[in-house]
């Protein structure tokens, strides 16, 4: 019994982990009210104002234009049950290479490095994806749609109205994805 539990403890941690994360990620989003207020879209009067609102918008409601990307690109690849298998087989095969295989990977008689399981299959999986199925396309649709989307959002949201912090936002669109900062509590904006 002490060896099953010594034996999930590492990968506990590592889901408690990814938890965390994600919980943090969801905690920094902004509330759907701020993001359909009728009352703050506005057909833009130039090109330059448009991409300023772009600009602005992107940093502002980040985490949602994210989850809106997830879930328009889980939608597809639910509408397209292949695409499910497919992914599934190539999560399958990572799993084997990585986690179930014990004894190393051998071709001929030369064993293979971790560099080269990589490389092979990351060219296996993208030779799967791209040129054997419609994963590729069915995912390339999904964030066609999506960016088309979040660009109209952001092209017509007038963000006047947003407590925009410039300052606190100098490192970039995925600076979300970093662990918060001890002493802080609540949603980093």
């Amino acid at each position: 019994m002490a060896e099953a539990v010594a034996a999930t403890s590492p990968l506990m941690a590592a889901l408690t982990k990814i938890k965390d994360s994600a919980l943090h990620v969801v905690s920094q989003r902004k509330p759907m009210t701020e993001i359909l207020d009728r009352t703050a879209y506005q057909r833009p009067g130039s090109f330059s104002e448009a991409t300023g609102r772009m600009q602005k918008n992107l940093n502002y409601f980040k985490i949602n234009y994210v989850l809106l990307t997830a879930a328009v690109l889980s939608a597809f690849i639910l509408y397209h049950p292949w695409s499910i298998v497919w992914l599934s087989a190539i999560g399958s095969a990572w799993t084997y290479v990585y986690l179930v295989r014990t004894e190393p990977l051998k071709i001929g008689e030369r064993p293979v490095s971790d560099r080269e399981k990589v490389l092979g299959m990351s060219g296996i999986s993208l030779l799967i994806v791209f040129f054997m199925s419609s994963v590729g396309s069915v995912i390339l649709s999904g964030f066609g749609v999506a960016l088309l989307a979040i660009g109209a959002h952001s092209a017509v949201r007038v963000p006047d109205d947003l407590f925009i912090d410039d300052s606190a936002n100098d490192n970039g669109f995925f600076s979300f994805l970093s662990p918060p900062r001890p002493g802080l509590t609540g949603s980093v904006a």
